[in-house]
């Protein structure tokens, strides 16, 4: 009952406009994760069996969509994937005699280009469960603490000493990407290229511990997420190849004795997206991977849950945007942690908090 199909089909062209509608925009990233690419992806039901199961997707209450404006109708979401792939919302406009055999769904990404579907094409959607886990493991920098402007002041410095430019884009695909983005602040002309780069990364680590303290910060209500999945007797991890003194805003937040393991960079001899980190955490917690969620802001942190066999959810507080998390097939896309806990049972009890 959590899988329809149906046949890939033509809209109106209405949609385009409706999607890029800053309230529809703002409730569609808050509630599924999408930051929507314009239009919608919009399927035909052509059997009583797949028509009955979308009936039993609006028996449900899903997320609700309130309009900033009497010209528009209120509506539901529910969070899905594409193919088991892509991360999308199917949108359910609440108005009569809104046809049964139509499901409309709203994505980050082009989703008939990146899946490379054409007209007519069977197209499976999953509604997305709660994942059930012993163990809830995250990533620091983007996804407890607010850091992106911090990383992005400290490159500024070190490369205005050098006579050199860098922009937040570039600091942001670095992090994003785990690249070294010194590398592309660098001219490759320059004939001293290395010599730069290692001079501005020692400027870096000697400004970094003042500017986090000056520009990072902790999430707000992060502790309460944590205690929700504490009461349903979820253990917790950090994985992240951050220096320790971010685990500091964690200190003085009073959060940082909710987690049983932390794994830093230098813990480890591969960083992600090697699995190392987060099966050496888990070990510690005593848990198996297929037991465990891992909870990211980049791509990498996708590719180092895949390859530690744990399911992958991301959110878009850190350095990737929701089209390019989405390009990388995380089990679930969420503004922020806040709403993990919407999302996670408890594999013991599948209790909710």
């Amino acid at each position: 009952m959590t899988v329809i199909e149906g046949r890939l089909v033509r809209g109106l062209g209405q949609a385009a406009g409706f999607t890029q509608v800053e309230w529809v925009r703002r409730q569609l990233i808050e509630l599924a994760g999408i930051d929507p690419h314009p239009g919608t992806v919009n399927l035909a039901l052509g059997d009583e069996v797949n028509r009955a199961r979308w009936r039993n997707w609006r028996d449900q209450p899903g997320h609700a969509m309130a309009p900033a404006d009497a010209a528009f109708c209120s509506a539901r979401c529910y969070p899905v994937r594409i193919a088991s792939r892509v991360p999308a919302a199917a949108v359910l406009p609440e108005i009569a005699g809104y046809p049964e055999d139509k499901l409309e769904l709203v994505a980050a990404l082009p989703v008939r280009l990146h899946l490379s579907l054409d007209e007519g094409a069977s197209v499976r959607v999953e509604l997305c469960q709660p994942l059930v886990a012993k163990a809830v493991v995250f990533d620091l920098d983007g996804t407890l603490v607010d850091s992106v402007g911090a990383y992005v002041e400290v490159a500024r410095i070190a490369a205005q000493a050098q006579g050199l430019e860098v922009s937040e884009r570039q600091v942001r695909h670095a992090l994003a990407m785990g690249s070294n983005f010194w590398k592309d602040v660098v001219p490759e002309h320059r004939r001293d290229g290395e010599a730069v780069t290692k001079a501005m990364s020692a400027h870096a680590r000697r400004e970094w511990p003042r500017l986090l303290r000056e520009h990072g910060k902790v999430f707000q209500g992060l502790a309460q997420t944590l205690d929700a999945m504490k009461r349903r007797g979820i253990a917790l991890g950090i994985v992240s190849g951050a220096r320790a003194e971010v685990l500091e805003l964690l200190r003085e937040e009073g959060v940082l004795d909710r987690f049983d393991s932390i794994v830093l960079g230098a813990d480890v001899a591969r960083r992600k997206p090697d699995p190392e980190g987060i099966l050496k955490c888990l070990t510690e917690l005593g848990v198996a991977p297929d037991a465990a969620v891992y909870v990211g802001d980049t791509p990498v942190d996708i590719q180092a849950s895949r390859a530690a066999g744990v399911r992958a959810v991301c959110v878009l507080t850190g350095a990737g945007d929701s089209a390019m998390l989405s390009s990388h097939w995380p089990d679930r896309l969420l503004s922020s942690h806040a709403r993990l806990a919407e999302i996670v049972t408890c594999a013991r009890t599948g209790a909710a908090a």
